[in-house]
């Protein structure tokens, strides 16, 4: 995704206005962050607020690499090839922000869900990028509908993930489930997908477990065209 964006919307030159970008569904806000380190205006956006405690834990409350030790595996008995497989600690993290980031560095965070944040943001952000946010939609189309209206005309929505559609097996929960195939025309409408693959990509893997998850996912870079968006959702939210 950085590298999407990086190709298909290239930083100006010194002094002029960087670029706006912005990552819904950020999770610890890592791809945000590392936007903002190559001098893009970037924002992240999460709902969950454990993912929220985290962020603020290494944004805030953290100045050393490696300063905090967690059991991310503690739990998990099964598949281990060692006995103390599941005690390994990990040190977080890797790099600290606070460290990283000049006074100059355009970084921010926002707390709350993408379509009720972000939808009265018309045309205010130069780019988008998602991973792993698509499918975590109740509507899907309030998704698509939202990037954009938020994305300028000439603007770019790059996307990696795969349609797991997290509240598929939730009871009394609204989920609409489309293939690919089903959600490729209504991007269309609104953009022009420049590219388009597949990529496998590993998701909370554990390196020394016996099994692991690992997705095809749908991986696009798209720019904006001039079509109004149209069409509402009751909100799901």
């Amino acid at each position: 995704l950085v590298e999407a964006v990086l190709r298909h919307l290239p930083l100006p030159p010194p002094g002029r206005r960087r670029p706006r970008v912005l990552c819904p569904g950020s999770g610890l806000g890592r791809l945000p962050f590392e936007l903002a380190r190559l001098g893009y205006a970037a924002q992240g956006n999460e709902f969950s607020y454990h993912m929220i405690l985290g962020s603020h834990l290494i944004y805030n409350r953290t100045d050393e690499v490696g300063s905090h030790v967690i059991f991310p595996f503690v739990l998990s008995s099964v598949n281990r090839a060692g006995r103390f497989d599941n005690l390994r600690p990990v040190r977080i993290p890797d790099v600290v922000p606070c460290h990283t980031l000049t006074g100059e560095s355009e970084f921010s965070m926002a707390a709350g869900e993408f379509v009720a944040v972000y939808e009265r943001q018309v045309q205010e952000w130069d780019a988008v990028a998602t991973a792993f946010f698509l499918d975590t939609a109740k509507n899907i189309f309030s998704y698509i509908r939202t990037i954009a209206t938020i994305i300028r005309p000439g603007g770019l929505w790059t996307n990696l993930g795969p349609l797991l559609y997290h509240f598929a097996d939730v009871e009394n929960e609204v989920s609409v489930e489309l293939s690919w195939e089903e959600v490729r025309p209504s991007i269309c409408k609104y953009f022009d997908i420049v590219e388009e693959e597949r990529r496998t990509s590993n998701y909370t893997m554990n390196s020394g477990s016996l099994m692991k998850t690992v997705f095809r996912c749908i991986h696009f870079s798209a720019v904006r065209n001039a079509e109004p968006v149209s069409g509402k959702s009751a909100p799901v939210y």
